[in-house]
């Protein structure tokens, strides 16, 4: 009950954060080149900050060489969604981009912005849940950043790059377990500007959710109905079927948490901002974005009461 107060307590928090997003962008109160910036900081700094804090305090040799089976965990359930969601994104739609869109969708979550914000919320930004988290999405953050972005880029403009892997947030957990191996002491200067930088993802990241909903037509985007199926088997379908297999495979209940918290969460931006920046339309991410975020407030922590 705990973790359910917790969860619930911290959903409430982001999505106060995600209207007060929408109504900068609603009321005009933000230009609309905003949305680039705060994505920027976004991925540039407060994420990265995140990061480097959490690996510098729990990247030991000790518990690395304990946790290696998170990896092992992650990566075949993230195969097997991505194996799921090339099977069911052909039923949705005949448009080949579409189907890619979806596909995207259904392999991966908003593990990342809202996945670590909650785990954060809940555990504290230095703590040992929040490590174990990080290191079960090390796989998601690679596929996401290679294959998945790859797909959401049009065939004509581009494709699989591995420069795509040195993005801020890669590089950032490379520099935070240099620090956490090798022991390096902390500066006090350097330890409050990263400390602080971190607790600014959480809050950045949804009213950046919320600016990049509020610019389209509410009604046209909960028309599409491909979104709703997407949406119930990102949420509620994939993680519950995750949950009880490895449940039945007496799995620990920490790669049991970290499965729940980075598949059971809306989905992410990226549908919106990677169509938008090659000339695709992006109303398809934007209707997942803004019913997946809606439905979460519900299933996020009817998720947590039923398997915690």
């Amino acid at each position: 009950m705990e973790i359910l107060s917790s969860t619930l307590n911290h959903i409430a928090v982001l999505f106060s954060f995600i209207l007060i997003g929408y109504i900068l962008k609603k009321k005009n109160i933000l230009p609309d080149t905003s949305g680039r910036t705060l994505s920027r900081l976004e991925n540039g700094i407060f994420m990265p900050a995140v990061v480097i804090n959490t690996f510098w305090n729990n990247c030991t040799a000790e518990n690395i060489s304990r946790k290696w089976i998170f990896l092992v965990y992650s990566t075949a359930l993230l195969l097997t969604a991505i194996f799921l969601a090339f099977i069911i994104s052909k039923f949705l739609t005949k448009d080949e981009y579409l189907r890619k869109v979806y596909r995207f969708s259904l392999s991966v979550s908003n593990f990342g912005f809202v996945g670590t914000a909650l785990v954060q919320g809940i555990y504290g930004a230095e703590s040992i849940e929040l490590f174990d988290y990080l290191i079960f999405t090390l796989p998601l953050n690679m596929f996401t950043y290679s294959i998945g972005i790859a797909w959401l880029v049009p065939s004509d403009k581009g494709g699989f790059s591995l420069k795509s892997l040195l993005n801020p947030i890669f590089v950032s957990l490379f520099i935070g377990a240099f620090l956490g191996l090798f022991q390096i002491p902390r500066i006090r200067l350097v330890d409050t500007i990263i400390s602080e930088s971190a607790a600014c993802m959480a809050p950045v990241a949804m009213i950046l959710t919320g600016f990049v909903i509020a610019g389209y037509e509410i009604k046209s985007l909960l028309k599409v109905k491909q979104t709703y199926i997407v949406a119930v088997l990102r949420l509620i379908v994939f993680p519950t079927i995750f949950v009880l297999a490895l449940r039945f495979l007496n799995t620990d209940s920490d790669i049991i948490f970290a499965t729940l918290c980075a598949n059971a969460m809306p989905l992410g931006m990226n549908t919106v901002i990677i169509p938008s920046a090659y000339g695709e339309s992006p109303q398809a991410g934007a209707s997942l974005a803004l019913v997946s975020q809606a439905m979460a407030a519900v299933t996020v922590p009817t998720m947590f009461l039923i398997f915690f």
